[in-house]
């Protein structure tokens, strides 16, 4: 009869070390992209592949070979993968990355809504003129909207809200306003936060 396969401390920490860095990594990016859980088989897959770069990296920056169980040589692991995830995520969201991707048909973009991609980037005084499905008007500042489209959240959050009164003058609504993403039927955008050119550059 074999016997038992047994895993000390070690042998548990060395594993570890292939997984938690890739998994810092995926926070690190999720939190400036956040998307909807994974199955727990891809995020294993995707943290073991993206661990083996971390860690060969640091070993080679410290002296020695440190061990596993060695503090601050996992404490640099996790800093590693977490920074690596963060800085990844920067160049995915840049337009020079956008488009060379855009080059190979690969149009997908990195923030997860509508908000998440537009909305969040505007000035802090930049406004949006929501229309309902009823035909009211709201005018207000963007603040909170979903993120990614499962995470639950299908409201709009719009500061210094204001809407037509009997006279057609523009009457506050108080501080804030929440409006249900499913009474809207357009936004529109006080300001372009794509960058796109001006209008009146498109005029022949």
């Amino acid at each position: 009869m074999p016997s038992d396969v047994v895993f000390n401390a070690s042998d548990v920490a060395q594993v570890i070390t292939y997984v938690a860095p890739g998994f810092m990594a995926r926070l690190g990016y999720r939190a400036r992209y956040p998307g909807p859980d994974s199955p727990p088989g891809e995020v294993l897959i995707v943290s073991v592949v993206t661990s083996l770069p971390v860690v060969a990296f640091v070993r080679g920056v410290l002296p020695g070979t440190p061990a596993a169980t060695n503090v601050g040589y996992v404490a640099c692991l996790l800093a590693a993968g977490l920074i690596l995830g963060y800085f990844i995520a920067i160049i995915r969201g840049r337009d020079l990355t956008k488009n060379l991707l855009a080059k190979i048909d690969y149009r997908t973009q990195p923030e997860g809504t509508i908000y998440a991609g537009l909305l969040r980037h505007m000035s802090d005084d930049a406004t949006v003129t929501v229309e309902r499905k009823d035909g009211r008007l709201f005018w207000g500042c963007p603040r909170r909207g979903p993120q990614h489209k499962d995470d639950g959240v299908a409201e709009l959050y719009l500061v210094y809200p204001k809407e037509l009164g009997e006279n057609g003058e523009r009457v506050s609504l108080g501080a804030g306003v929440i409006v249900p993403l499913t009474e809207v039927s357009a936004t529109y955008l006080s300001e372009d936060p794509t960058g796109a050119p001006p209008e009146e550059a498109l005029t022949p």
